[in-house]
């Protein structure tokens, strides 16, 4: 193995510094480092709302928050605000600096790029129903628009290339006019631009009701109702679900959605309370049975384990530093910090573990139901509830779950330990090559 990784090293290394040499690269990584302070911010806050300053939240629940804190509904207010503002416009951000960074590049004006960037997908993003309080789809400018916004900025940046608005810093001799005059060369270009968004938005209003990002997904919608093997559809589902999150894309499954009311769960659950038996539940093999309860702790990818991996393995002070402060986060299933800031989003050596871990998670999980060594997980439990508990709570207390998901955590931290330590020699290897550090 060794010799192995010994020849495959440089050509990674090489591929490495060739990738980091291409705008798009660098106008991505410089994006997510700028923006994953606002990113972490928000968790933070999102983090405080759902598990503590929420009724329905884990913590909330055993310790009856709500009566012990005092203002706590205006404290949760503030942390929606603060939450709103960072986490709940993430596209936004980035559909700015992405566009700013490649029209920088190129050597033009980049703040009317970002500016016309910003302006574009919000306009993609109107609201032609108009029937909420807010006149945009605000559901599309967290991570469900993130990929659409990388795109458009990577477009408009690119755009700007052809006119004639050159980046020149600003001195004690140029005056206002001047400034004004530089901006002006690339008015035409934002005009057409903001007016294809228009005809574009306007067009798709009359054949979706979600705009251009809800069109986007319609492709992304899993046909596995037709395969009727339960375990491989199950695996299908997730992955592609992981696939989608790794992209970029907001997948059909987050952990920190309502797990309960699906016809299989209120099955299961119905059965339990009426025969306190958990082991015959009609359907012992669902999402709610092994995958959230043994392959999604700290998020999409067991991103949990790859924080505990971080932290215990990576040399760099950088990428642990990262990793502490996503972990109490993740410890809640919100992996925000540790998808933009590691980054694990489109970062091709961490998309193995991503897709692997919760695979052999189910795995693990589906045999040891199957050989009737623990029952399947079929009570309510908040969706903040720490992964390695879930399938405990879930249980009513067996302790052989507690067991499966404490292996399951184990294996995942194993999995990814390899692509950390691969990750990281090969940043450090291709910034000696190629003269810079991420």
């Amino acid at each position: 193995m060794s010799n192995l990784m010994q020849r495959l090293l440089p050509v990674l290394v090489n591929n490495s510094v060739r990738l980091r040499h291409t705008r798009i690269y660098r106008a991505l990584q410089q994006t997510l480092a700028v923006i994953f302070p606002f990113i972490l911010v928000g968790a933070w806050a999102q983090m405080l709302t759902q598990s503590v300053f929420s009724r329905n939240g884990f913590f909330a629940v055993i310790y009856h928050l709500d009566t012990v804190i005092p203002y706590y509904n205006q404290i949760r207010t503030i942390l929606m605000s603060i939450q709103t503002v960072t986490l709940d416009l993430m596209a936004v951000m980035a559909a700015f600096f992405v566009a700013k960074f490649i029209a920088r590049s190129y050597g033009k004006d980049d703040s009317l790029a970002a500016l016309t960037s910003v302006g574009a997908f919000m306009i993609l993003n109107l609201d032609s129903r108009r029937n909420g309080q807010s006149p945009f789809q605000m559901n599309n400018f967290g991570y469900r628009g993130l990929f659409i916004a990388i795109f458009f900025g990577l477009l408009i940046g690119w755009l700007f290339r052809f006119t004639r608005a050159d980046l020149e810093e600003p001195t004690h001799r140029y005056t206002i006019a001047a400034l004004v005059d530089r901006g002006l060369r690339g008015t035409w270009l934002t005009v057409v631009i903001l007016v294809i968004s228009v005809a574009i938005n306007y067009s798709l209003s009359r054949i979706s009701t979600e705009g251009f990002i809800g069109l986007f997904y319609i492709p992304f919608q899993i046909p596995a109702s037709s395969l009727s093997h339960v375990s491989i559809r199950l695996a299908l589902v997730t992955t592609i679900n992981a696939l989608m999150w790794w992209a970029g894309i907001e997948g059909p499954i987050n952990p920190l959605t309502v797990q309960a009311g699906s016809t299989t769960s209120t099955a299961n659950l119905n059965y339990a309370l009426e025969h306190n038996n958990l082991f015959n539940v009609p359907n012992p093999i669902t999402i709610g049975t092994i995958y959230h309860p043994f392959a999604s702790f700290g998020g999409v990818g067991m991103t949990l384990a790859l924080i505990i991996a971080t932290l215990w393995v990576a040399k760099t002070r950088p990428l642990r530093r990262i990793a502490g402060m996503s972990l109490l986060p993740s410890l809640v299933n919100i992996s925000s910090p540790i998808m933009i800031g590691w980054p694990v989003m489109l970062n091709p050596i961490l998309l193995v573990p991503f897709l692997i871990a919760p695979l052999v998670n189910m795995t693990i999980a589906w045999a040891a139901i199957r050989l009737r060594l623990m029952p399947p997980s079929v009570y309510t439990i908040p969706t903040t509830t720490p992964g390695p508990l879930a399938a405990f709570l879930g249980t009513n207390g067996n302790w052989v779950s507690l067991l499966v998901a404490i292996l399951c955590l184990a294996i995942s931290v194993l999995t990814y330990i390899p692509f950390v330590r691969l990750a990281e020699t090969i940043n450090l290897e291709s910034a000696k090559v190629g003269g810079h550090h991420d």
